[in-house]
């Protein structure tokens, strides 16, 4: 089921911070994740929104990025994404966490 969450987090990180995280399929979204050590169990969510690479601005393919808005058992509520598609992009996704709802 959707999460109610604004489309952008009131909070974005510097710099996105890596997870693990689990997934039904490989380019699903996520059922639960390890953020700085606490493990959260995905009761809701969004997406995904994809947003592919500027292939004009770089000499090499970047990677898509798929991102959920994500709501865990304890109504904390986030902006994470998916690094590349698997199979056609990559066969090792890599998971972040990009932002904090309010």
């Amino acid at each position: 089921p959707p999460a109610p969450v604004d489309e952008r987090p009131l909070r974005l990180f510097e710099r996105p911070e890596r997870i693990d995280a689990i997934a039904q399929a490989p380019d699903g979204p996520p059922l639960k994740f390890r953020w700085r050590r606490v493990i959260h169990d995905v009761v809701a969510y969004e997406g995904p929104e994809r947003i592919a690479p500027e292939w004009w601005r770089s000499a090499g393919p970047g990677l898509t990025r798929d991102y959920f808005r994500v709501e865990d058992k304890n109504g904390r509520r986030f902006w994470l994404y998916r690094e590349g598609i698997y199979v056609s992009e990559t066969q090792n996704p890599r998971w972040f966490v990009q932002g904090l709802f309010a």
